[in-house]
């Protein structure tokens, strides 16, 4: 147990610390709050992350709509609907093709390995419309329904910030943060596209 405790306490001492400051971000259109974009910080990769996410089929909607997730993360696809699913994306980041079928013990998984935003479909359900952003770093955040986010960032700047939402574009935006202090604001002026959403189609 002793040599096991001195194996476990130098492995410690020669992993990198990673120092992080936090920020709140508020992040507006035009039209006001913008919820569910993806803010990071550029060029400030890390360790592919070992960790699990979830992009369920839920009412014929992907759920979450935007699924934010660091490079090396494994996404489940489970179904939650009573019908079958046929999801794919032809995205340079990740392409695939999978069949899942309603009642389905296990959900099919992937690892998201590249970086590079990846645009989800249903083969079935040609309305269905989901995005998984793959970040190559853990320094990223979500903005709630108020539009706002808390994002870790390097202690050491300075910071280039990448944010995304498919009503601002297919591909993600270099912004400039107005900071003050342990704040920033993101002002969008450009117009924002319809909510694809709101083409969902019900039985």
């Amino acid at each position: 147990m002793k040599r096991m405790m001195m194996g476990i306490l130098a492995a410690l001492s020669l992993a990198p610390v990673a120092h992080a400051k936090d920020l709140q971000v508020q992040i507006a259109s035009a039209e006001g709050p913008l919820a569910e974009a993806v803010i990071w910080v550029e060029g400030k990769a890390g360790a592919p992350a070992a960790k699990t996410a979830v992009l369920d089929q839920i009412k014929k909607a992907f759920v979450p709509f935007i699924l934010p997730v660091q490079v090396g993360t494994t996404v489940d696809f489970p179904n939650s609907d009573p019908i079958n699913h046929h999801v794919y994306s032809f995205s340079p980041a990740k392409r695939f093709d999978m069949k899942l079928f309603k009642g389905q013990n296990q959900p099919h998984t992937l690892v998201f390995d590249q970086a590079g935003i990846v645009t989800v479909g249903c083969n079935i359900h040609d309305w269905m419309l989901g995005y998984v952003v793959v970040i190559d770093g853990p320094w990223f955040a979500q903005s709630d329904g108020k539009g706002e986010a808390r994002l870790s960032v390097p202690d050491q700047g300075p910071w280039r910030f990448q944010v995304f939402h498919p009503r601002l574009g297919n591909a993600p935006l270099a912004v400039e943060p107005v900071l003050t202090g342990d704040s920033a604001s993101i002002r969008l002026t450009q117009a924002l596209k319809p909510d694809p959403r709101q083409r969902r189609v019900y039985d």
